[in-house]
């Protein structure tokens, strides 16, 4: 492995420590954001084996994809029978198979039985073996419609292959976003904890209107919230996020997250969904608005006028989990501004008996370094049960997120 390669594992996660992953290419014209996917897998630990069809070879050079992984790319079966040692049963046997992007052709082969390329014939192999298998197809839509490419998928489906779906624009199937393809490998490979789970996170700022076009926020930027709905989506879980209005977007892998602006919308949301849904874990990590005002101007009040605003305080959300679904595990955030550890920890378990919460996250958000827009967070995760000690952690918030499901 060169050492550029070396240089990039591991530099955004460790998700895939440990893990080998063989990445397929047959000859769609998106093989040229191949390598790319092939460095996004390694910079999540993993260590990745190019595999090229002979029309793969054409269209890319080999030799970007070893600058690229630092490994040597298969092109054709040699005397180190390569199907066998990293598909079949060797102690070298890789831990998932990526074809990305697959080609209507090669779909079609391997769901026929036919290995007359390294590609088809690593994945007919990892097919009997049971080594999980990914593809991403790449083809003009009027092909996808093709009703034999539309049976062939279904058969792979059948053979537990997973899709990712492409994205359709211009008529054509293209190849989805590189990070939804490395985290459908992550959550393949992860630990499935949360497996057949269903997970409802709450995220973001909420606001709280004065008039026409001017409300009452905070600076909450949506990470923290949106690090606990990925983790808890890696580890296998179903997730619900309900975010609110923060300028960051949320993950894309999490599928039907749903906005809303102010603390009534996201009050009636998640209380719509809690009643709709059974969730084994309710997570409230939005910052909602503890104020409202008494009266809301319809227009935009002149800036030349003074200006009195009366405010009240808004129903808490976290009051109501516990009494609409009492078998749900309800984790809370407390956010508070320059208090010492123990108060922190005081005021949040004082919380957590007021809402019969199970667990409550607290944090001091006066401190720049772990505030609300800081990818950093330091916090104190306490139980119900009197018996356990709170547990103190400080990381990025994706390793808290990870410590928090840990946790609980």
């Amino acid at each position: 492995m060169s050492h550029t390669s070396k240089d990039i594992i591991g530099t955004e996660g460790s998700e895939l420590d440990g893990k080998v992953i063989i990445h397929c290419i047959t000859s769609s014209i998106s093989c040229f954001l191949a390598p790319q996917i092939s460095r996004k897998l390694m910079r999540h630990g993993a260590k990745v084996i190019p595999v090229l069809s002979p029309e793969a070879a054409k269209f890319i050079d080999p030799l970007i994809f070893e600058w690229a992984t630092g490994e040597l790319p298969i092109t054709v079966i040699e005397g180190q029978v390569e199907h066998v040692k990293y598909a079949g049963l060797s102690e070298e046997k890789a831990d998932l198979i990526l074809i990305a992007p697959i080609t209507a052709n090669s779909i079609s082969k391997i769901a026929c039985g036919i290995m007359d390329t390294p590609v088809t014939l690593i994945a007919g192999t990892a097919l009997g073996n049971d080594i999980p298998l990914i593809m991403v197809p790449t083809m003009h839509e009027v092909m996808m419609n093709n009703q034999a490419i539309k049976e062939n998928i279904q058969k792979l489906r059948d053979m537990n292959v997973t899709f990712i779906s492409p994205r359709v624009e211009e008529e054509k199937a293209k190849i989805p976003e590189q990070a939804e393809i490395v985290e459908t490998c992550i959550r393949m490979l992860y630990n499935k904890k949360l497996q057949g789970k269903k997970v409802l996170v709450t995220a973001g700022p909420t606001r709280a209107y004065i008039d026409g076009i001017r409300f009452i926020s905070n600076p909450s930027s949506g990470k923290m919230g949106y690090s606990i709905a990925l983790e808890a989506w890696r580890r296998g879980a179903e997730v619900q996020l309900v975010y609110g209005s923060s300028l960051i977007q949320p993950p894309g892998i999490i599928n039907d997250a749903i906005k809303v602006e102010t603390a009534e919308e996201m009050h009636n949301k998640v209380t719509k969904l809690i009643q709709e849904n059974q969730f084994d874990y309710i997570i409230l990590a939005a910052a909602m608005n503890d104020f409202v005002a008494e009266e809301i101007r319809d227009a935009k009040v002149s800036s030349k006028e003074g200006w009195e605003i009366k405010l009240q305080p808004t129903e808490k959300l976290a009051d109501k989990i516990k009494e609409l679904s009492p078998n749900s595990q309800l984790v809370l955030f407390k956010a508070e501004y320059k208090k010492s550890d123990e108060e922190l920890v005081e005021i949040a378990k004082k919380r957590m008996k007021e809402t019969n919460a199970d667990f409550i996250i607290s944090n001091d958000v006066s401190d720049k370094k772990y505030g609300f827009e800081s990818d950093f967070n330091r916090v104190a995760i306490s139980f119900k049960q009197e018996l356990d000690e709170d547990i103190w952690f400080e990381g990025s918030k994706l390793e808290v997120a990870k410590a928090i499901l840990d946790s609980i």
